[in-house]
């Protein structure tokens, strides 16, 4: 119970940028175990939480298939439709029902079930911990580019901690409140102050440290979507194709 008290007055103190809290974790015993271990409960809360909150959704939402039922003999009711039907033949209404069966067939698997939602309980620290591992890293080696001090475990342990806002998206399961791009800034808050904490740094090398490994990682992104869009490209691979359609 001690324990657990003292992991969450860190995370607390962490999150509202408390430099004691990244301190505490510079200088403890193994601070990469530590972080790994807050970054796991923090995804488990939040998976914990979309549980419910998917649950009530599912509970609470009408029938899918028939409001699907309603729009779609609507749609195909219509004047456009029917003119459609009769210039363009049955070519129209081929891809017209492959386009709907696709978009029936994803609104069914994004729909939220309390099924579905237990997967979070592994996914979420999962995704966590790789965003975590992969811009830990990085934010290490450019700190040490600039003259830090700290070790990778303390770099990792410190960085752990800017993870504590993703508890704000506990804020999502109210209605019409939408955190992602408060989330995002935190994020970025707390790990400038992790990184001049981790690495005693001035806070031009702090800044340095800290946005660097963001542009690294949008420029990765990028490259790899522009080698998959000239790959689509080179194969001439339609939406069809590229979604297993005949």
């Amino acid at each position: 119970m001690q324990q657990i008290s003292r992991f969450a007055g860190l995370v607390t103190r962490a999150l509202f940028l408390r430099t004691d809290a990244y301190e505490e974790m510079r200088e403890a015993r193994n601070p990469f175990v530590e972080g790994l271990f807050i970054i796991v409960i923090i995804g488990v809360i939040i998976a914990a939480a979309g549980i419910v909150g998917n649950t009530l959704e599912w509970a609470s939402s009408p029938d899918g298939a028939a409001i699907q039922d309603i729009l779609y003999d609507g749609l195909t009711n219509m004047p456009w439709y029917q003119m459609l039907e009769q210039e363009v033949g049955p070519e129209f209404t081929e891809q017209f029902e492959w386009q709907w069966n696709l978009n029936s067939q994803i609104a069914r698997w994004a729909a939220p079930t309390p099924l579905s939602s237990l997967a979070g309980v592994v996914t979420t620290p999962l995704w966590l911990i790789i965003g975590w591992l992969i811009y830990g890293l990085l934010a290490h080696l450019f700190a040490r580019l600039l003259g830090g001090e700290a070790s990778l475990g303390q770099t990792l342990g410190c960085t752990a901690l800017a993870v504590t806002p993703q508890v704000l998206n506990l804020a999502g399961l109210l209605p019409s409140v939408a955190m992602g791009g408060v989330v995002a800034t935190w994020t970025l808050i707390c790990r400038y102050v992790a990184l001049k904490q981790a690495h005693r740094f001035t806070w031009g090398r702090a800044f340095w440290a800290t946005v660097l490994p963001r542009l690294v990682i949008w420029l990765l992104v990028l490259i790899l979507g522009g080698i998959f869009a000239a790959i689509v490209i080179a194969l001439g691979l339609g939406p069809q194709q590229l979604l297993g359609g005949s």
